[in-house]
């Protein structure tokens, strides 16, 4: 198992970029996932309805779906967490 918490690229449309801190995990199967943490701020609607995406980090990217995108709404104060499952192998 191998874990990962640190910052995330989320790669949208047009150009977006908006940074997260992730806090991944990879099991001894391969299969990873687990939270984007942005700041509130970001809780834009591209990102509230976000079903699937691309992220990099440190220059290596990784896909992922977001089984539930009503996740957001159990975040922290000041927080706009989701969850991911990670598709293919982890960037990290």
């Amino acid at each position: 198992m191998s874990a990962y918490r640190g910052t995330v690229i989320v790669l949208l449309g047009e150009g977006e970029k908006p940074a997260a801190a992730g806090d991944l995990r990879k099991d001894d199967s391969g299969a990873w996932g687990g939270s984007l943490i942005f700041p509130v701020e970001a809780r834009t609607p591209q990102l509230l309805n976000l079903a699937e995406g691309r992220l990099t980090i440190r220059g290596r990217e990784g896909s992922f779906v977001r089984p539930d995108t009503s996740d957001w709404v159990k975040s922290p104060t000041g927080q706009f967490r989701i969850r991911i499952q990670g598709s293919g192998e982890a960037p990290f």
